[in-house]
């Protein structure tokens, strides 16, 4: 792992380092408490409240004691552009270098923070039940969580502050380069001359810094809950509920897939030194949540008329937030990972004027020019809402004490409504703002199955 401070390598179990990068954390203490109280026969309020340690759940080991390797990249590359790096039949001459403290210069490597603790999620709701007869029950939640530590991408920390972005075109400027000799041509850093922004960067000797699994992220939800249920009772059941909730956090992605192969360049945060920008809904923030259910027994006699049943599932809900980037990063030289366009009003349209080839207000962005960073939010615009409804039709014939067949006719997405997919949401690539594929249309399905 690589050390801040000295801006060396260090190795874990080796010339006294601990073995564990992270600083383990024991007894973490997750209470439960509950609480039910009756009102009246008919009415019941119920609270409770839970702290809960991600590493229980067995997916954050890596948060936890990150084990990652140090990949030394080494290539041989042409030093005037006109001599070939070398000869086909002879291949490469460059070599991969001893494992020591400063075998990472000129490279991409990964740091982490030993101090930060686990991930921890607090939950809390309150509830009020209230049943009316002997089949109906209306219940009225409130529900919340904060979830803190959540891990947030792999960004890079060797990046130019957002006042040194303002020195504009000076920044593009080659200028001798102190490491000249020190660091090997294989890298872009060994030339003899460098770019200004480089020797700008917190760490001028190394391509992309980056904090390995840094779970700093944070995550609030609220929700407001109406639920009603009649249980089975004259051959009819119905469930509805509905949510309006609320979600935001400061990324909804956490690390890259690509890992074992180096620190990333393109991340999704817009100015590693500035979480703030991150902050907003989350990609999973679904303001509105409508699914009712609804079951009945068709009345009949005979074995002919006997045992048929219809089952119905509506399902209905908000589209979910997108991010808007632009095609081209102007600021990738100085170690930001992503360029957001600026945005000039409200993108998002009525639903009237949404079509598929123009489903925002694509003329509300305009491509942030270089050496600045875009007024666009993480998330600024809302794809597609979904709306379904499958319906089933089933009879059970029972043969036998031990043997009963039941068949099913089933019709799913009722309306043949294809969901739509989301918008091209890439500034400056071809159809900006259009959807060009969607879901499933109607399905129908027969089927049989024999209970013994």
């Amino acid at each position: 792992m690589f050390n801040l401070a000295t801006q060396k390598l260090q190795y874990l179990g080796r010339g006294g380092f601990s073995r564990s990068a992270r600083i383990l954390h024991k007894m973490n203490w997750g209470p439960r408490l509950g609480l039910t109280y009756r009102i009246a026969n008919d009415t019941v309020i119920r609270s409770g409240y839970g702290l809960i340690w991600i590493e229980q759940a067995g997916i954050t080991t890596p948060f936890t004691n990150p084990q990652f390797p140090f990949i030394q990249t080494v290539t041989q590359r042409s030093l005037d552009n006109s001599t070939p790096a070398f000869v086909l039949s002879g291949g490469p001459s460059v070599a991969v270098k001893p494992l020591d403290a400063d075998v990472g210069l000129g490279q991409g490597i990964f740091t982490v923070d030993r101090k930060l603790g686990s991930g921890y999620a607090q939950q809390w709701n309150l509830s009020i039940q209230r049943g009316i007869g002997t089949n109906v029950l209306i219940e009225v939640a409130y529900a919340g969580s904060k979830l803190t530590h959540l891990g947030i991408p792999d960004t890079n920390v060797n990046q130019l502050t957002a006042d040194q972005l303002r020195l504009g075109a000076s920044l593009l400027e080659r200028v001798p380069n102190p490491f000249f000799g020190v660091i090997d041509r294989v890298s872009s850093l060994g030339d003899p001359t460098i770019t200004r922004s480089q020797l700008l960067k917190p760490f001028p000797r190394f391509t992309t810094v980056s904090f390995f699994r840094n779970n700093v992220g944070n995550a609030n939800y609220h929700a407001f809950q109406v639920k009603f249920e009649k249980r089975l009772s004259h051959g009819l059941a119905i469930l509805t509920s509905y949510t309006r909730s609320k979600l935001i956090d400061e990324a909804s992605s956490v690390f890259d897939a690509a890992i074992l192969t180096g620190p990333v360049a393109d991340f999704p945060v817009a100015d590693s030194f500035n979480r703030k920008l991150e902050r907003d809904v989350s990609t999973g923030d679904i303001p509105s949540v409508l699914a009712t259910s609804v079951t009945y027994e068709l009345p009949g006699r005979g074995p002919v008329l006997r045992g048929w049943q219809l089952a119905a599932i509506l399902t209905l809900q908000s589209g979910m937030p997108l991010a808007v980037t632009q095609n081209t990063n102007f600021n990738a030289f100085a170690g930001f990972g992503t360029q957001r366009p600026n945005r000039l009003r409200d993108p998002n349209l009525p639903n009237g004027q949404r079509t598929t080839s123009r489903y925002f207000d694509t003329d509300a962005f305009v491509v942030a020019p270089q050496f600045t960073i875009g007024n666009t939010s993480r998330n600024p615009i809302r794809g597609p809402g979904f709306q379904d409804i499958d319906i089933a039709l089933i009879k059970r014939c029972k043969l036998k004490e031990r043997y009963t067949v039941e068949v099913r006719a089933e019709v799913f997405n009722l309306s043949n409504t294809p969901p739509r997919g989301s918008p091209n949401t890439v500034l400056g690539s071809p159809g900006f703002g259009s959807i060009t594929f969607a879901g499933d249309p109607r399905v129908i399905q027969l089927a049989a199955k024999m209970h013994f």
